[in-house]
């Protein structure tokens, strides 16, 4: 029984054979055009840098970028395909038919019935979603070098050794569903959703914490900053964000010397003028122009630097590898402990 279990999980195995080696002759066919485009935007940075008057130098990759978001897009499914694909039906299906049961009657025990599978199918997913992360990482290695963005959300969990660590606890994740609904169907969806809903969580909610971030103090740049509103709060002034390559920028606020922020009172009084640009007068009414905008602002900015500045809440770009190894080992010790667990529902719970 545990060969014919195995026997599907193989042919499913071919399937991601197949897929691998078509995105990696995708990846060697692109991948050199990819090079030569940040190379020359590359030196046009350079050049624009050393001109008096640089504006933004970007990266034109075109029939590229859908490609790019293709490949960003399978890394974040890939694990949770692999919970709900592979981990979910190889056991549910064995409890779903009662196949189970003619194994654990004959010489195989019930912790080498389960023990097989998760060795043969768990090395499997963890060695498909490696591999594809490693020729993602070496595919998108030129642009995100460019862009300096390593921290993103997206990008962060679609590069490097990452991605292992949600293989393996999506597989994991999945044959505990298995183990506990018993049906193949509503394992596989109770995979999906638990999986999106333990990743979301995590990066929103433990990614930032897993190391205290640094923080930064200095002067308002008068010239830098702006004016407008943060989701649907009122306006304000907004400080450009800080020259810290690499890093990762939770928050960039203007507080006073006791760590108080910006309040709209005080704006309000240190810069009526800001309000005829918040609430200009309709043109009916005959009211005056509001002043120019620009102006209007590095003259507030300048009058509230006298008593604020801008605190940066940040990671810096050398704890890059530091929350890789850490996300990686926590998804790890997870996927451990949900195989215990499945270890353990089999021989004292399971029959």
């Amino acid at each position: 029984m545990i060969r014919l279990s195995l026997r599907q999980f193989r042919a499913q195995g071919i399937v991601a054979g197949v897929l691998l080696v078509v995105f990696a002759v995708l990846f060697a066919i692109t991948g050199p055009h990819l090079a030569h485009l940040y190379d020359v935007a590359s030196k046009a940075q350079a050049a624009c840098i050393a001109s008096a008057n640089c504006g933004r130098v970007t990266v034109n990759i075109g029939h590229l970028d859908k490609f790019l978001e293709l490949i960003g897009t399978a890394l974040v499914v890939v694990p949770a395909l692999v919970g709900a694909f592979w981990g979910a039906p190889l056991v549910a299906r064995e409890f779903e038919n009662g196949t189970q049961r003619l194994a654990w009657t004959q010489s195989v025990t019930r912790t080498r019935w389960l023990a097989v599978k998760l060795a043969v199918a768990g090395t499997a997913s963890i060695a498909v979603t490696g591999l594809l992360s490693l020729m993602v990482t070496w595919w998108s290695s030129p642009l995100d070098g460019f862009r300096s963005n390593r921290f993103g959300i997206g990008i962060f969990g679609e590069r490097n050794i990452v991605p292992i660590g949600y293989a393996a606890f999506g597989f994991a994740l999945g044959v505990v569903a298995g183990l506990l609904i018993r049906r193949t169907l509503p394992a596989m969806a109770a995979t999906l959703g638990a999986f999106l809903a333990v990743r979301l969580a995590f990066s929103f909610n433990v990614r930032p914490w897993l190391l205290s971030p640094l923080h930064l103090s200095q002067a308002l740049n008068p010239a830098t900053m702006g004016f407008g509103r943060v989701n649907a709060g009122p306006d304000t002034l907004m400080p450009a964000p800080p020259n810290l390559p690499n890093a990762w920028i939770y928050s960039t606020r203007i507080v006073d010397d006791g760590g108080h922020s910006l309040t709209q009172s005080v704006l309000t009084a240190t810069c009526p003028q800001l309000n005829a640009i918040a609430f200009p007068p309709p043109v009916s009414s005959g009211g005056t122009p509001p002043p120019d905008l620009r102006d209007t602002v590095i003259d507030c900015a300048t009058k509230i630097s006298a008593k604020y500045h801008e605190a940066v809440t940040y990671q810096p770009g050398s704890r890059y590898w530091a929350l890789q190894w850490y996300e990686m080992s926590i998804y790890l010790a997870a996927a451990v402990a949900l195989a215990g667990f499945a270890f353990w529902w089999v021989r004292r719970r399971a029959s």
